[in-house]
């Protein structure tokens, strides 16, 4: 199926008002059935259906159905709810985006925290320069006084969120173990808290952001005391940030499901006949002797970073 819109495409965004000639555009038609629907007897904590389940429902690409919902949070009808997804907003009380006086240049912090907090909504998805430029009151164009681009934006997100996770503070005592550990748990809660950041940073073709020299001359300092071989301790490194980013692009996953489906990974598995159909004719014995299983990836993220510690001290060792 053609993608009907990019989600840094320009046109017809978020931030355009009702009405006129833009009303055959895809998102528009999804956002008035919606509107419909919640006007017909929806009440207020009712579910929305999901961007998975619009995509479905109407044949339009996830930045579509993603635009949709956006606009109808703007309008203050819909609200979205950690662990439970989009909701019908209690109060449907359209937002008033704070508004520069004419021809006022863009404030780049401003700019970048606003998207931060789209992208938290949303998704990266949910980021266009158009709708931030009708979020603030701005023409288009003019955000490209504040920043250059998409690329240059979401390095910006980047380094926002990863300023406001300040480093541990261990003191000239603690281990390269410890400061390892602190390094991998102080990114672990960036994730946590924007789950679009994994997704956006690169570990094959670096971004130049001083939040990503920040990560390695943490971990390199800390390396230096167990690791000897200087190209050693880079792939170490890269080792590290990529266990921490793949649990929590997992993290992120599990985050939108539960969002789709209203069940976390246990009870989604205890209740899809599929997976017990699967276990009892596939699982050899190995996987039936570790019984009953309560996922948690809180845990297995501790898990997992403690083994990989443990590897690592051993290979110093030697």
């Amino acid at each position: 199926m053609a993608r009907e819109d990019s989600v840094w495409q320009d046109s017809g965004g978020p931030g355009d008002g009702e009405g006129g000639p833009d009303d055959d555009v895809p998102f528009r038609r999804v956002a008035a059935a919606l509107r419909e629907r919640i006007a017909a007897g929806m009440s207020p904590g009712d579910r929305v259906p999901s961007v998975r389940a619009l995509v479905g429902e109407f044949g339009v690409a996830s930045a579509t159905a993603s635009r949709a919902v956006a606009l109808l949070r703007d309008e203050g009808l819909v609200e979205t709810l950690p662990r439970v997804g989009t909701v019908v907003a209690a109060r449907p009380v359209r937002r008033r985006p704070a508004r520069r006086a004419a021809g006022a240049a863009p404030d780049r912090e401003a700019v970048v925290a606003l998207a931060v907090d789209l992208a938290d909504a949303d998704g990266l998805a949910g980021v266009s320069m158009r709708r931030i430029a009708g979020e603030l009151g701005l023409a288009t164009m003019s955000l490209y006084g504040a920043v250059r681009g998409k690329d240059d934006l979401v390095g910006a997100m980047l380094d926002h969120v990863f300023a406001a996770e300040p480093e541990p503070d261990l003191g000239p005592a603690a281990g390269w173990r410890e400061r390892l550990r602190a390094g991998a748990r102080r990114q672990w809660a960036v994730y946590g808290r924007h789950p679009w950041a994994a997704r956006a940073i690169s570990l094959h073709r670096p971004q130049p952001l001083p939040a990503l020299f920040a990560l390695a001359e943490w971990d390199l300092s800390a390396l230096e005391l167990v690791e000897p071989d200087p190209e050693r301790r880079l792939d170490l490194h890269i080792v590290l940030v990529g266990y921490v980013r793949g649990m929590a692009i997992t993290l992120a996953a599990e985050r939108e499901a539960e969002a789709d489906t209203g069940l976390d990974a246990d009870s989604w598995t205890d209740r899809d006949p599929g997976v017990n159909r699967a276990l009892a004719r596939h699982a050899g014995p190995a996987l039936h002797r570790v019984g009953p299983y309560a996922y948690d990836l809180e845990r297995v993220f501790a898990t997992g970073l403690d083994r990989l510690l443990d590897g690592i001290g051993s290979a110093g060792l030697t």
